[in-house]
């Protein structure tokens, strides 16, 4: 009998800005290979699974969602963001240049439309 160590399963909504912002900075931390990352789309058999893990967790369901150890779960970007930089040992601000350029440009833009798009009932979130 093997003992696996456990791999971080990270869920990310398709066409989430905060999302493909967890996905930047994992990336750039060279964290990708270490995680398990799970793309799902807005309404699928994924997502309710996830709401349901979340729910019971007493966290509210958003995204991006990761199980950080086992039956442990956290959302929120930035949060996970700053957990998985602490373990790295960088600092999201100013070792992270993609992050940073990505915050500061196309980002911002990207909320705006995906915010427009969920009030208009037509964002995937």
């Amino acid at each position: 009998m093997t003992n696996t160590p456990f791999r971080p399963r990270i869920w990310l909504l398709k066409e989430c800005p905060f999302c493909l912002k967890l996905r930047i900075a994992l990336n750039e931390m060279g964290l990708d290979e270490r995680v398990d990352y799970i793309v799902f789309d807005k309404g699928d058999d994924t997502e309710a699974d996830l709401r349901r893990r979340l729910t019971d967790a007493g966290i509210k369901p958003s995204y991006p969602a990761a199980e950080v150890a086992p039956g442990e779960y956290a959302a929120e970007s930035d949060d996970l963001i700053a957990r998985y930089a602490r373990e790295a040992g960088v600092d999201p601000e100013t070792d992270l240049p993609l992050l940073a350029y990505y915050k500061a440009g196309v980002f911002p833009r990207f909320v705006e439309m995906f915010k427009t798009l969920k009030e208009m009932g037509k964002a995937p979130a």
